[in-house]
């Protein structure tokens, strides 16, 4: 796996989440894999893992991105070895482990939109490029 899609959406089905900023009270993660993607939705009554063959994270990014949805495509990091430090079971903690982002800052979805958000414009500074002309 080395691309993942973090969805962010406003489910609020548990009183406790309406305290979280609108629009990012809930987190998941599509994983591609060689085979297809795989939906990852950990919420408070349980893990949702299923396989999505025959789609891609272009067509199910426009798709999230319809339905009104904050979506970031990140790199996976599965070469650390580190262990991650203990914290509560979260949807959060879920996807960070998932993309392999070590940051026990980051407790929220707010937070973690924030973090990849920045990790990706950091990323994408290297790919711009200004072309001059002399006449």
């Amino acid at each position: 796996m080395s691309t993942a899609l973090v969805v962010f959406s406003d489910n609020a089905g548990v009183w406790w989440l309406r305290y979280l900023k609108p629009g990012f009270r809930h987190c998941f993660v599509m994983l591609e894999t060689d085979r297809g993607c795989v939906w990852i939705d950990p919420l408070s009554t349980g893990l949702t893992i299923k396989p999505l063959e025959g789609f891609e994270l272009a067509g199910l990014m426009r798709w999230y991105k319809d339905q009104g949805m904050r979506v970031v495509k990140v790199n996976v990091h599965a070469g650390k070895t580190a262990a991650f430090s203990w914290a509560p079971m979260t949807c959060v903690e879920v996807v960070k482990r998932l993309i392999g982002l070590h940051d026990c800052a980051v407790l929220t979805p707010w937070q973690l939109y924030q973090k990849l958000h920045k990790r990706e414009q950091k990323s994408n500074l290297g790919k711009k490029s200004l072309t001059f002309s002399f006449r």
